[in-house]
């Protein structure tokens, strides 16, 4: 009988360490995957282009140029493009009413990324709501668009 006791006691061990084995795991691999957080750990902000020029679900959100987001969707409405994003919420303070949001560069093959300039002296914006849309920055395509119609005139 002391035999089957112990060999109980034994399996509960395994399934205790094996449990706590597991969530150490998934703690180590969302605090090692970057700057995204958990869930709770995350609010979900707007903004509004008229162009998005290669911007998609997944591309990321800068602040001064350092990654605090992901874009979750990409949506057309009327003539402008909707874009949600979701924001680690340690930044909240630093994203305001008076911050704005542009479209950046990732690299020179044309992803696209949502960059966000900080300004605490604004209120920070509610959950679901709408980053301002800064000056729109120019793109390769204005810019031979542009140079084509200066040679035109030239010739």
């Amino acid at each position: 009988m002391p035999r089957t006791r112990s060999l109980a006691w034994s399996e509960l061990k395994i399934g205790v360490l094996t449990i706590v084995a597991v969530t150490i795991a998934a703690m180590l691999i969302f605090s090692l995957t970057g700057t995204k957080g958990f869930a709770w750990q995350r609010y979900t902000l707007k903004t509004r282009f008229t162009n998005v020029a290669g911007l998609a679900s997944g591309s990321p959100v800068r602040i001064a140029g350092v990654e605090v987001g992901t874009v979750t969707d990409v949506r057309l409405v009327g003539e402008a493009v909707d874009v949600t994003f979701q924001v680690n919420d340690r930044n909240r303070a630093l994203i305001t009413d008076k911050s704005v949001a542009r479209l950046g560069s990732v690299s020179l093959l044309g992803q696209s990324a949502v960059d966000i300039t900080p300004n605490a002296a604004g209120t920070p914006i509610p959950d679901w709501g709408y980053v301002p849309q800064g000056r729109p920055v120019a793109v390769m395509s204005d810019m031979t668009d542009s140079a084509s119609q200066g040679i035109a005139e030239l010739t």
